[in-house]
C-alpha cells in the first residue's frame, strides 16, 4: 500500500468524460495475480473544491463480472467501486468490491468572494504565505513615491532587496536613509534628481516617478518598500489573521492594511475606503499636545475614510498594552462581514464597528459619501480588497502636529502643513535615527479564510 497522496505504480489525470459521461480510466498493463489486491484513491476537482477518496482496495477473483467504474465531479457524499471485468495471463477473472465510504467535508455558501466575484466554501483558507521565500507571483513591489493624496510620508517605495526580503521564514520590510547610498550623498539628496526605474503610479502621476530637489523640496530621504496582492489576490468579506513583529523607532509606521481592488467610488481624497488590520505610531514614547499617550504601546485599527488630518484616524478603534507592540509577536486579526468589522489581538476581539459609514460620511461633510451606496450599511467596502505591507515614514497625516517624543519630550520636528515638513525632518535626522533600533517589519505569515 502506498502513502496517501502519493503516484502508485499507474496513475492518470482524468481531464474529460467519456462518450457517455463517466469519468474512466483504463489500463491494460496490469499483471495482478488472482487472490491480490489493488490499493488506489481518486481526487476529484470541481469548482476549485478539492474531493478525495483515500485508503481504497479492490480484490481480484475469478468469474467476471461486467461493470463500470466511473468517477463524477459532483460533490460526493461517499465513494464506492463497483467490480470491473479484466484479463490477467490469459485467465478471466474479476474485481469483487471492498468498500471504503469517505464522508467528504461539505462545501457550505459563503458571502466571500475572491478574484472578481468567484464563489468558494465557507471557512476555508483562500490565501496563505508563511515567507518560505519571497514569492513574487504572488506579492509585488510598489515602485513610487508617495504624495499628498495618501499620507505623504517622507520615503520612495523601491524593489530593492536591502528593504524587502525573507530570512528565516519571515518577511522583512526595512526602512534605510537614503544617504547612506553612495551614490546619494546629502548634497544630492538636497540638489540632485531621483528617477524611479519601474515606477507604477496608481493615478498615472510622473511626479510618483521622479523628483528633482530645489530649495526646500528635497529627494524623499527614506527608502522603504511596499508589497501587495493586488495583481493576484483580493477578496469581498473574510478573516485576515497576520502573525507580525512591528517596527520600534521615532517616525515609523507599519503598513498592514487592506486597500481597494479598482476604486470603484474613486481615488481622490479614499474615497474607496481603507481598512487598517494594524497600525501603530512606533515611537517608543509619544504624546499629543495636551498629553495623550499616542505611541507603540497603543494599536489601532478599523476604516480610513478620508485622508483630512482632523478624520483620518476618527473612525478608528484602538487598544492599549503596558508593553510596546514591537517587543514581540502579535496575530493581528480583522473579520469583515456584509454588516461589521470586527479588529483582534491574539484571539482578544477589541472592537466592532457596524457600518452606517455613509450616515458618518455624511455628518462630516464628506463629499464622498455621496457616491457611496445607500443600500448597502458596508459600502464603500462592498468591493473586493487586496493586502499590502509595508512601513512608512513621517508623512503629513499620522502624527499630529505639536506631539512631542522620548522621555525629554521633544517636539515633532515637522509641520504637517509647511511645505518645508520633509525638510525640516531630514534636518532632524540626528536625533531621531538614533531611535531606529529595530526599524523593520517581521511578518510571520499571512492567512485569509471565508466566512
Amino acid at each position: 500500500m502506498f502513502p496517501q497522496f502519493e503516484e502508485g505504480d499507474f496513475a492518470e489525470d482524468v481531464l474529460e468524460p467519456n462518450a457517455d459521461g463517466n469519468w474512466v480510466y483504463e489500463t491494460t498493463k496490469a499483471n495482478v495475480p488472482e487472490g491480490q489486491s489493488i490499493h488506489y484513491w481518486v481526487y476529484v476537482q470541481h469548482e476549485d473544491r478539492p474531493y478525495y477518496a483515500t485508503n481504497l482496495k479492490e480484490l481480484i477473483r475469478k468469474n467476471p463480472v461486467t461493470t463500470t467504474t466511473t468517477t463524477t465531479t459532483q460533490k460526493p457524499k461517499a465513494v464506492t467501486k463497483t467490480p470491473k471485468e479484466g484479463k490477467t495471463n490469459g485467465k478471466s477473472t474479476s474485481t469483487t468490491t471492498t468498500t471504503t465510504t469517505t464522508t467528504l467535508p461539505p462545501c457550505e455558501p459563503t458571502v466571500t468572494t475572491v478574484n472578481g466575484g468567484r464563489s468558494t466554501c465557507a471557512g476555508k483558507l483562500i490565501f496563505e504565505d508563511t515567507f518560505q521565500s519571497l514569492d513574487l507571483t504572488r506579492w509585488q513591489r510598489e515602485v513610487r513615491i508617495p504624495l499628498d493624496t495618501e499620507s505623504a510620508e517622507f520615503v520612495s517605495y523601491q524593489a530593492t532587496p536591502d528593504n524587502s526580503y525573507v530570512a528565516g521564514g519571515h518577511l522583512f520590510i526595512v526602512p534605510t536613509l537614503l544617504n547612506l547610498d553612495p551614490d546619494f550623498s546629502d548634497e544630492r539628496i538636497r540638489t540632485g534628481e531621483l528617477i524611479l526605474a519601474g515606477c507604477v503610479s496608481p493615478t498615472n502621476n510622473e511626479n510618483e516617478c521622479r523628483r528633482k530637489a530645489a530649495l526646500a523640496t528635497i529627494l524623499p530621504p527614506v527608502v522603504s518598500a511596499k508589497l501587495n496582492t493586488k495583481g493576484t489576490f483580493r477578496f469581498q468579506y473574510g478573516r485576515v489573521e497576520i502573525r507580525a513583529k512591528l517596527p520600534k523607532g521615532d517616525w515609523i509606521f507599519p503598513q498592514i492594511l487592506l486597500q481597494p481592488a479598482e476604486n470603484y467610488y474613486g481615488y481622490a481624497d479614499l474615497a474607496s475606503g481603507m481598512l487598517l488590520v494594524a497600525h501603530i505610531l512606533s515611537n517608543e514614547e509619544l504624546v499629543t499636545g495636551d498629553g495623550v499617550r499616542i505611541d507603540g504601546h497603543r494599536l489601532r485599527g478599523g476604516p480610513i475614510l478620508t485622508n483630512r488630518a482632523k478624520l483620518r484616524m476618527a473612525s478608528l478603534r484602538a487598544n492599549v498594552l503596558e508593553e510596546h507592540f514591537s517587543d514581540g509577536f502579535h496575530v493581528y486579526g480583522l473579520v469583515w462581514k456584509p454588516d461589521s468589522i470586527a479588529l483582534t489581538v491574539d484571539g482578544f476581539q477589541y472592537a466592532t464597528i457596524r457600518g452606517k459609514f455613509k450616515d458618518y460620511g455624511t455628518s462630516n461633510n464628506l463629499t464622498q459619501a455621496n457616491l457611496w451606496n445607500e443600500a448597502n450599511v458596508m459600502s464603500p467596502f462592498d468591493r473586493e480588497f487586496y493586502i499590502s505591507l509595508g512601513v512608512g515614514v513621517g508623512g503629513v497625516t499620522d502624527f499630529p502636529d505639536g506631539s512631542r517624543t522620548g522621555s525629554l519630550k521633544q517636539p515633532k520636528p515637522w509641520n504637517n502643513t509647511s511645505p518645508k515638513a520633509e525638510y525640516n525632518f531630514y534636518q532632524s535626522r540626528n536625533v531621531w535615527y538614533r531611535t531606529w533600533t529595530e526599524p523593520e517589519l517581521k511578518v510571520d505569515y499571512v492567512r485569509v479564510y471565508a466566512l
